[in-house]
């Protein structure tokens, strides 16, 4: 994935020309992760490349919520704060033209033809009057604890368990990419070539973008998404339907977490988060799940099954 802060385009960019393509996981809490370098915007929980339309929909563009929440470090700065996504100041549309949706199509075929850890700058010949570059990215994917935390470092900790007797299953790792390439260099091999789309491939850092890692007691599941919050603009992230959650700031030690409830229907979503430095860097923890095993009261286990030094 690309570096946030340097590959985006602005948020009304975004949302005003969808063919850009943005990797979001359409849950009915939030979006998924991007951050923004002009206005801060930043979607969690990225899954793959989805179509933002089906997402925007579900959005009331009549509703302006003035109502966010906050985590404050010890000194009492603000680190994370939670807004509704009516506030972001973005057009809200209700569905792709064919050409855009065509675009979108196209990428999501070229992108699950990808390994994990592969990386490349495409250009799509077709439905791009703007003849957008995009990048295009599969994780790095891993059933041994060992190798994901091999490949993390010291940038974030993956605990092997939480409670509730939650086992490590698997999980996917990140990292920042280098967008080195020259566009009119794609366009010439697109031109003589008469293909589809072209490619580069491109370079990874080997700093974190993000890190999903799921956990498993017996059919139940658990969630953690670990992401680097460093350069997020003004600390917030934009949520979907935030007047329909439950939420609950909890002391665990000097950190504050954020508690989350909402009602899906047949199960009641669950979600912690809370921002902490690790390695010198600002670093997002999100555990989800649903039912009870995880709830207000023992939130602080879970917290600080991430925290070894605190046990």
């Amino acid at each position: 994935m690309k570096s946030p802060n340097e590959s985006r385009e602005s948020i009304k960019a975004i949302f005003t020309d969808p063919r850009i393509p943005q990797q979001i996981d359409v849950t009915t809490v939030i979006m998924d992760q991007i951050k923004q370098n002009k206005e801060g915007f930043f979607v969690k929980y990225k899954v793959g490349i989805l179509v933002a339309i089906g997402l925007l929909a579900s959005i009331t563009t009549g509703y302006a919520a003035v109502q966010y929440y906050q985590l404050k470090n010890p000194q009492g700065e603000v680190i994370y704060q939670e807004k509704d996504v009516s506030n972001a100041n973005v057009k809200i549309m209700d569905k792709p033209d064919p050409e855009m949706q065509a675009f979108l199509e196209k990428q999501w075929e070229i992108n699950d033809s990808l390994q994990p850890g592969e990386a490349f700058a495409v250009y799509i010949v077709a439905n791009n009057p703007k003849k957008h570059i995009v990048d295009l990215s599969k994780p790095f994917e891993y059933t041994s604890l060992a190798g994901l935390r091999e490949k993390l470092g010291d940038q974030a900790a993956v605990p092997e368990k939480l409670p509730g007797d939650f086992v490590f299953l698997d999980g996917r790792v990140e990292t920042v990419i280098k967008r080195e390439y020259k566009k009119e260099v794609l366009y010439q091999q697109a031109e003589s070539s008469k293909k589809e789309y072209v490619e580069q491939p491109l370079e990874r850092t080997n700093d974190m973008n993000y890190a999903d890692i799921n956990y498993q007691a017996g059919e139940q599941s658990m969630k953690v998404r670990i992401s680097n919050f460093d350069d997020v603009v003004g600390n917030t992230v934009y949520m979907v339907n935030l007047d329909k959650q439950k939420k609950e700031k909890v002391k665990v030690g000097q950190l504050e977490v954020l508690y989350t409830e909402e009602d899906q229907g047949d199960h009641v979503y669950k979600e912690i988060v809370w921002v902490m430095e690790t390695a010198g860097k600002k670093v997002e923890y999100r555990v989800s799940s649903r039912g009870e095993v995880l709830n207000k009261n023992n939130v602080e286990r879970f917290v600080k099954a991430f925290l070894p030094a605190t046990k």
